[in-house]
């Protein structure tokens, strides 16, 4: 017979708005919304004072303007919101090594089997918590279950800054059947108005409703779902496989067809992914250029090194090669994004990359990571952003 499992998932609590208010006095107990830019991004993050006015996560923020007029609208720090994420996983592999990270604020974690160096599930997940909070200030939500659905159910039910357990008994599925259908991973706005339209409004309309009715509308996720509705979830805490890619974009105030800004706007991208990169301990070899046009065309370029880099100048060459082997054509760019992929791992995260006597770009990069590390990442602007902070600081720079 095969062990109860001992899943606890974790969910930090509006994170980047959280981290914003808690370095900023100023902003607690407001309405904070974190986005951009304001006259055409999204909402990343809003404070749970925000909320209160129907904000959400990915609602254009000339919605989220209109609805809170007197909320406070900051820009996305990704770089600080990354150092606090790093901090969080280390915290979860200091108590299992079996740990799925969720994007950068929120995991799974098993800890079955750990209760003699740990105490209980329970005492596990109160101690995760109170680890975060003393390494961060920051609050988050967990839930217990036997399975991921139940444990995620859990910690969505108990925001903010719960611990919510969730068992596979009757009692706890009948209570669970009342919830609205939309609480089932896997079902977002598009499932959830299919689903509708079939008369399917709670996670106990779904469980009666037939699996081969399901399976038939929605395929294998159909399955996966009706099953969640009754309470079964066999998917299993998989440690995260190797980063893909490592990359960042700027979406614009206005759109841009100046080629000097957007060469800034390039410089700019691969400070941050270099940093980014060396920080976890990664060199790559592909470089990907990416330019959304203001009628939202979206094209892409990419280009190979000759060899592994996490050097500045390396990554910024090759995309204003790629930049001008494109034919603007006067056509004005809303958003240019950069990644790069073909890794390889160097190094643990985090921690110092050694010397490299034949790669120029990739010193020069780790001695500006030192004094930005020592004194701010803002005391070293490399000379050709200098000019450009009207543009580039009222961006939104997502990961």
């Amino acid at each position: 017979m095969e062990k109860l499992r001992k899943i606890i998932h974790v969910d930090m609590d509006a994170f980047f708005a959280q981290i914003e208010q808690r370095d900023n006095p100023g902003y607690k107990n407001k309405p904070l919304i974190v986005g951009g830019p304001l006259n055409r991004g999204v909402v990343s993050t809003a404070s749970y004072e925000a909320r209160k006015y129907g904000i959400h996560s990915g609602m254009p923020l000339s919605r989220a303007k209109k609805l809170c007029p007197e909320g406070l609208f900051i820009p996305v720090n990704m770089e600080k919101y990354l150092r606090e994420s790093m901090i969080i996983k280390n915290i979860f592999h200091n108590f299992t090594p079996l740990v799925e990270i969720i994007g950068c604020d929120e995991g799974f974690l098993d800890v079955t089997g750990c209760e003699r160096l740990f105490g209980n599930a329970l005492e596990i997940a109160k101690k995760i918590k109170g680890k975060i909070y003393e390494s961060t200030n920051l609050t988050s939500s967990a839930g217990l279950g036997p399975n991921k659905f139940l444990a995620k159910l859990a910690s969505n039910i108990g925001k903010p800054n719960g611990l919510t357990v969730l068992e596979n008994t009757d009692e706890i599925l009948k209570k669970i059947r009342l919830l609205p259908v939309s609480y089932i991973h896997g079902v977002g706005h598009v499932t959830n108005k299919e689903l509708g339209s079939m008369g399917i409004y709670t996670i106990g309309d779904l469980a009666d409703t037939p699996l081969e009715i399901i399976e038939a509308r929605f395929g294998e996720t159909g399955r996966v779902i009706h099953d969640m509705s009754n309470g079964i979830d066999n998917r299993k805490v998989n440690l995260n496989p190797e980063v893909k890619s490592i990359g960042r974009e700027i979406t614009y105030c206005k759109d841009i067809n100046d080629l000097s800004i957007l060469k800034s706007t390039l410089l700019l991208l691969s400070q941050k992914i270099a940093r980014n990169m060396r920080y976890r301990g990664y060199r790559g070899k592909i470089i990907t250029l990416k330019l959304r046009f203001a009628n939202f065309r979206t094209i892409t370029r990419r280009t190979a090194l000759h060899e592994h880099t996490y050097g500045i100048f390396d990554i910024y060459r090759t995309t204003v090669s790629l930049l001008r082997s494109i034919d603007l054509n006067h056509n004005r760019i809303r958003l240019i994004g950069v990644s790069v992929s073909g890794l390889e791992h160097i190094s643990e995260p985090g921690s110092l990359i050694y010397y490299n006597k034949n790669n120029y770009n990739e010193n020069l990069t780790e001695a500006i990571d030192t004094i930005s590390n020592k004194f701010g990442e803002n005391k070293i602007i490399l000379a050709n952003l200098i000019e450009r902070n009207d543009i580039i600081d009222c961006k939104a720079i997502k990961p």
